[in-house]
């Protein structure tokens, strides 16, 4: 089983599996194979936090995938669903943009909190007093939750022959995610409970990447 609180087992699902879903739509109109479907979510939902584990080292592993294998089940069952039956294109379909969109900002803004927090609860211990070793634990906490969710993005596109979307100017998927982490740090460096400042990280994210998506239709 999964350790840890239910609301962090939830919050990081919900996190994986939007991010697994977004790349199902996105490989499938590539029209890929329903392999390829599952090694582009596979590789989208859980490469950054792999990636993340790496950076962090020992203290970090095994990977999360790895200790829960759930999560590869689960995107397993997902991606062949999709790929194969028609209902739930069809359903997806009516409102492709959207899912996608809302997939992609929910993932990123989960799986950016929990990077940033587990980056927290590894670093902390380390890094010694004071305010520039504070500083450093506040800009690593934004870096790990950055790279944890905006990896996977970019694998996604670098597996599909597009330019990362995550990198391009204007978007501001990297800004989102390194706000949303830094207040995470800030928070916990305050003393608040890690729930409280998880929430707040991933609802700044969330509210930054939708008010540019919703700038970006309406313009």
């Amino acid at each position: 089983m999964r350790s840890g609180p239910v609301w962090f087992i939830y919050l990081e699902t919900l996190g994986i599996l939007s991010f697994a879903i977004n790349a199902m739509i996105v490989a499938k109109a590539k029209n890929l194979s329903t392999l390829g479907i599952f090694l582009c979510a596979f590789a989208t939902a859980l490469g950054g936090g792999t990636l993340r584990d790496i950076m962090l080292g020992p203290a970090a592993q095994p990977f999360f995938w790895v200790a829960f294998p759930f999560y590869i089940v689960a995107i397993f069952f997902l991606a062949v669903a999709y790929a194969n039956l028609d209902l739930l294109r069809v359903a997806i379909a009516r409102r492709d943009t959207l899912v996608k969109e809302t997939a992609e900002a929910v993932a990123l803004a989960s799986l950016g909190a929990l990077g940033a927090a587990k980056a927290f609860t590894l670093l902390s211990p380390v890094v010694g007093s004071g305010v520039m070793a504070m500083l450093q634990l506040w800009i690593l906490c934004a870096f790990f939750g950055a790279v944890s969710a905006a990896f996977g993005s970019i694998l996604r596109d670098v597996l599909l022959n597009e330019f990362p979307s995550a990198l391009r100017p204007g978007v501001f998927v990297l800004e989102a995610l390194f706000v949303g982490s830094a207040v995470l740090a800030a928070l916990r460096m305050a003393d608040v409970s890690q729930p409280v400042a998880v929430l707040a990280g991933f609802l700044v994210t969330l509210v930054i990447r939708a008010a540019v998506v919703w700038r970006a239709k309406t313009a």
